[in-house]
């Protein structure tokens, strides 16, 4: 294998590359000009040597290269962050796009944002934007088509629209692409796809799809304790919880960030009240687990997992989750706190919380690992855990599209494994390229 090194690129407004290399790297002879194999596809891109004149609206950054002869080197990876196009712009959480774009800086990776409507598919090369950190702004330029494509299309309904997955399709069906996270979890085929694992049964709550009021009913009596859930929800959303106490059957729902309570006599009038909410939307029934509880709420286990730069599944961290005083979830944003792993095992589990917390990253690692077999191109994802008195724990839900973690360490690392990540599967691909060759 090349022995590969970090120079300095500086794109210009004019389309024009630039990198510094040492000296003895160009050998004897000390070429002005090089040919760069940028992206998959593109081989020709002329790239200067040296530093260009000073010019507004240039771009900087670290990028990996390495010689492939006295004339050319390779430059990368090049990283695609997919998002959808607003107008002449795009959007998505942009400060997240931000930090990813000064990882790859740190790393040697070049990250820009694209969208499916900047694709040029017979160029294979897309209109994207460059994070100017100097200037704090995003620069639209015409680059190469990624080594890598890491999809952050910020919403369901985006995702779905006819030219989105499109685009997804064609890119899952380049050559010497790598496409990870291609879509959002749905709950329902999610639990499906787990049962089929024996190794991670026994984390998997009882689930259903809630659609008729017999199945509605028998599950209810059953369990006594039921959670209902939209199958494409996110943060929270839509949630409902069913508990039957003192003799007839009670159901909190969120309001305006707030839990709102009804009661009812019979499960049949709870249906018809359950109904004229979930409508025409898709929802599945789980049955209640009796979580533990630190400072007197209850919480949950919310664990990032992710492949790392030997494409190998680690447990990035962990977080506990408290619910609210008037939440009937452990969001932030509708009332949740968030606590550390090591003070809440330390509170709950003061005989071995070592034990517990490894019992943790085992049961996260091997539902990542179930989920990878159903998933191909899976790399990362966060999970909701729920920790019993007992020391049980239960799978709640999945994001294939984690947002940051509010824990400054957690995220650190979170990104670093995302750019080693797309370096290990980009000298995947020119391995595969060079045998084919």
């Amino acid at each position: 294998m090349l022995q590969q090194r970090s120079g300095w690129l500086t794109i210009l407004p004019s389309g024009k590359w630039f990198i510094q290399l040492p000296r003895q790297a160009l050998g004897k002879r000390s070429q002005k000009k090089l040919f760069a194999s940028l992206g998959p596809f593109s081989h020709h891109k002329r790239v200067y040597t040296g530093l260009p004149a000073m010019q507004p609206g240039r771009f900087r950054t670290r990028i990996n290269w390495k010689m492939i002869n006295s004339e050319s080197l390779k430059l990368g990876p090049l990283i695609g962050i997919l998002t959808v196009g607003e107008g002449t712009t795009f959007v998505g959480n942009r400060e997240n796009f931000k930090d990813i774009s000064q990882s790859g800086k740190r790393w040697g990776a070049l990250v820009y944002v694209f969208t499916p409507q900047g694709i040029n598919w017979e160029k294979k090369k897309v209109r994207g934007y460059l994070y100017n950190q100097k200037q704090n702004l995003w620069q639209e330029v015409i680059l190469p088509f990624p080594h890598v494509v890491y999809n952050r299309i910020p919403t369901r309904k985006a995702e779905q629209r006819p030219d989105v997955k499109k685009a997804l399709a064609r890119i899952d069906e380049l050559p010497n692409v790598t496409l990870f996270n291609r879509c959002f979890f749905d709950k329902q085929e999610l639990f499906s796809m787990l049962k089929k694992h024996p190794e991670v049964q026994t984390y998997l709550p009882e689930t259903k799809k809630l659609d008729t009021l017999a199945r509605f009913k028998g599950f209810c009596n059953e369990h006594r304790f039921v959670y209902l859930k939209p199958v494409r929800g996110k943060a929270g959303e839509g949630i409902m919880r069913i508990e039957y106490k003192n003799d007839g059957w009670r159901l909190q729902r969120l309001k305006e960030q707030k839990a709102v309570t009804r009661r009812f006599s019979n499960l049949d009038d709870l249906w018809k009240h359950v109904k004229s909410h979930v409508r025409q939307q898709r929802y599945i029934m789980q049955q209640g687990i009796r979580r533990a509880r630190f400072n007197g709420k209850p919480f949950d286990v919310r664990v990032l997992v992710q492949k790392d730069g030997k494409g190998e599944w680690g447990v990035t961290g962990v977080g506990i989750r408290r619910s609210g005083s008037q939440s009937i979830t452990t969001h932030v944003p509708r009332g949740g706190s968030i606590h550390s792993l090591s003070s809440v095992l330390q509170s709950l589990f003061k005989a071995d919380p070592e034990k517990m917390e490894n019992s943790i990253h085992e049961t996260a690692l091997a539902i990542a690992r179930a989920l990878n077999e159903e998933i191909p191109d899976l790399a990362e994802m966060s999970m909701d855990l729920g920790l019993t008195e007992d020391g049980s724990l239960w799978f709640f839900e999945a994001n294939a599209k984690p947002e940051k973690f509010d824990e400054p360490s957690i995220r650190r690392l979170s990104l670093s494994n995302l750019i080693h990540y797309a370096q290990y599967v980009s000298r995947l691909q020119n391995g595969r390229e060079a045998a084919a060759g």
